[in-house]
């Protein structure tokens, strides 16, 4: 299945694995993975066995190399995603030998860091699931970096960091904005004057949902990599529902058809349908409104 139209349930079920209480499900139908070269990871050998000499069933077998491969891609694209972000901090900055030594050393150590906690996720090791998921998500937002690099950077080189840290910010906070402006766009013929208040105000709320959505996306690159922005915005919204759904609450049910989860998502869509139309109320008029509203509706409850 091509990663621009992955079905639900298979985008459903890498927010699952977000949650080392429900990595198990990948053991019925993990999704599809591409072992790009690096070697898989393997599996803890039991006490007494040999390699080769596996008494698994075929079908258990056949889950085991599907989660070791799944897990070899996840490893690829985290390293990627460290590696990418190096090489473009080396690009901005203006490094002295020294330095560039000394940062690529302290990348070399959240990677070596974020495979720990992968194959700790793997083996069923973590202590703490929900805790193990954000410390993998805050090692691919590069959270902390910035405390790692105010001890071998210079004083410029740190503001120089610390202003493009700002301007991508702002740059993911406007791209949001954008985004739900094009969707307002699609159903609500708005003029001119209500264009630019809609997008001031769709500006002042988009720092929110960008952390919002933040760890859900984090985590998905290691799935899908680059290949991440090919994922409709309200597939990352529908995921990141759920996973705040089963982070937040351990005896969450992982089965989007209950009729618990039905509940929890119809609530959480009727939240943010008067999120967004509050944020609207002064801008647009009443029609334009109840006609937002029918789009907002129509969407899927998840």
């Amino acid at each position: 299945m091509s990663p621009r139209n992955l079905s639900l349930i298979a985008l459903s079920l890498v927010a699952i694995a977000a949650s080392v209480a429900l990595f198990h499900h990948l053991n019925h139908t993990p999704s599809p993975a591409v072992n790009q070269g690096k070697i898989p990871i393997q599996p803890p050998l039991s006490q007494g066995k040999h390699q080769g000499t596996s008494s698994l069933p075929a079908t258990e077998s056949l889950t085991q190399e599907a989660i070791q491969s799944q897990l070899a891609l996840w490893s690829n694209n985290g390293a990627g995603g460290l590696a990418l972000s190096l090489k473009n901090l080396i690009a901005v900055l203006h490094l002295s030998p020294v330095e560039t030594a000394a940062v690529k050393q302290i990348f070399a150590r959240r990677d070596a860091e974020l495979t720990a906690l992968l194959t700790a996720m793997y083996s069923g090791e973590a202590a703490d699931d929900r805790q193990h998921f954000t410390s993998i998500c805050a090692l691919l937002r590069n959270k902390g970096l910035r405390n790692d690099l105010a001890s071998v950077l210079s004083a410029s080189n740190l503001a120089a960091f610390d202003a493009n840290e700002a301007s991508r910010q702002q740059q993911s906070i406007e791209a949001r904005a954008y985004r739900d402006m094009a969707d307002i766009n699609s159903v609500v013929l708005l003029s001119d004057s209500q264009k630019q208040q809609a997008l001031a105000a769709l500006i002042n709320k988009a720092p929110d949902k960008v952390e919002h959505e933040a760890d859900t996306r984090a985590f998905l690159t290691l799935n899908y990599g680059q290949m991440l922005t090919d994922i409709n915005p309200a597939s990352i919204r529908g995921l990141t529902n759920l996973d705040h759904q089963l982070t937040s609450n351990p005896l969450a049910t992982p089965n989007i058809d209950s009729p618990q989860y039905r509940q929890r998502s119809a609530a959480t869509k009727a939240e943010r349908i008067a999120r967004d139309l509050s944020t609207l109320q002064n801008i647009l008029d009443e029609k334009q409104l109840a006609r937002y509203r029918e789009h907002l509706e129509a969407e899927p409850a998840w």
